[in-house]
């Protein structure tokens, strides 16, 4: 954690969970780093990858976390901030750089609805690739794997998607997804979620999923989303990973 704004996460060539909090770094333009420092093992910061319930028990790094992605923020005189979990790290970001704030409680209720729906997809979709053993390889899974992606895009993930259009349509064509004036950081998380829709499921093997899918104002959104100047130029950057072909990730 070398400057103010640090994104803890695993190396590697991978778009995982913690690119909807580099979307909206990068839309802000604000300067952040990725690090894996610290995450494993019984002196790491991640209790999951402490080894034991003994490790566990050590209190380590500036405050306990479970799982990465984990956001370090050291703001100048102010307090120290390392907390994990993609919505809390998310609606963290959003509340503190200036613009991204939903303007009342009802925006924000509906932007926490929209996001933490959208994080469901994607887990869904992520597990769709783990049926055997959530926490074991995609590699030591993939036949079942295979089976259970094809029947997740073919059924559940086309019911999702027409969910999220509803959303999109009710907040109006080209408008931030909760509703208010500018967008927040549920548009970061939902275009990431669609990006890795498309990425994982348009292709022969799961029968074209995103183009055959009828959702014109998802499409629309997504595409505006992409089209925003910092975030076009994130996506045709090499600060931008690849798509590691399995687990939407």
């Amino acid at each position: 954690g070398k400057g103010e704004w640090t994104i803890l996460y695993h190396s590697g060539a991978l778009r995982g969970r913690n690119e909807p909090m580099k979307l909206l770094f990068e839309d802000a333009q604000v300067p952040y780093t990725c690090s894996d420092e610290k995450l494993y093992g019984p002196e790491g910061w991640m209790d999951a990858f402490a080894g034991s319930p003994e490790n566990a028990k050590k209190e380590r790094g500036v405050y306990p976390l479970f799982f990465p992605p984990a956001v370090w923020h050291k703001p100048p005189g102010g307090e120290e901030v390392m907390i994990n979990q993609v919505f809390s790290v998310m609606q963290y970001i959003g509340d503190t750089l200036p613009g991204y704030a939903p303007g009342s409680v009802v925006e924000r209720a509906r932007m926490s609805h929209i996001a933490m729906n959208a994080l469901d997809l994607w887990g869904e979709g992520r597990n769709s690739f783990h049926p055997v053993d959530l926490s074991a390889s995609y590699s030591t899974q993939m036949d079942e794997a295979l089976v259970s992606s094809k029947k997740f895009a073919a059924g559940r993930l086309l019911i999702w998607l027409e969910f999220f259009e509803k959303l999109v349509k009710r907040a109006g064509e080209g408008k931030p997804v909760a509703g208010g004036a500018n967008v927040t950081m549920a548009d970061f998380v939902l275009l990431q979620v669609l990006l890795a829709v498309e990425a994982q499921f348009n292709n022969e093997s799961y029968d074209m999923a995103w183009d055959k899918c009828d959702v014109p104002a998802l499409k629309a959104f997504k595409k505006s989303m992409e089209e925003r100047p910092n975030v076009k130029g994130y996506l045709r950057s090499d600060r931008c990973s690849t798509f590691a072909g399995d687990s939407m990730m």
